[in-house]
């Protein structure tokens, strides 16, 4: 009975381990002029996730834009 409980309990920490955090970032926006300046809050996401995300933002933002801007994690 104690290796079964021993093995279950096992399991379950190396399943947590293999588990993703996710989180709170903040995508920053920035032009050459610096008043447009913004920030996105992006909630509960994986890092890569806020990342494409992100980057998306940055895309969108110099398609429509009149002047350059970039966009990227903080």
């Amino acid at each position: 009975m104690k290796i079964f409980l021993f093995s279950i309990i096992a399991l379950l920490f190396v399943s947590l381990s293999f588990t993703s955090c996710r989180k709170d970032f903040t995508c920053e926006c920035s032009f050459t002029d610096s008043t447009r300046n913004f920030s996105i809050q992006i909630e509960k996401k994986l890092k890569n996730d806020a990342k494409v995300i992100c980057t998306d933002y940055s895309t969108s933002i110099d398609s429509f834009s009149l002047s350059s801007g970039s966009c990227a994690i903080k």
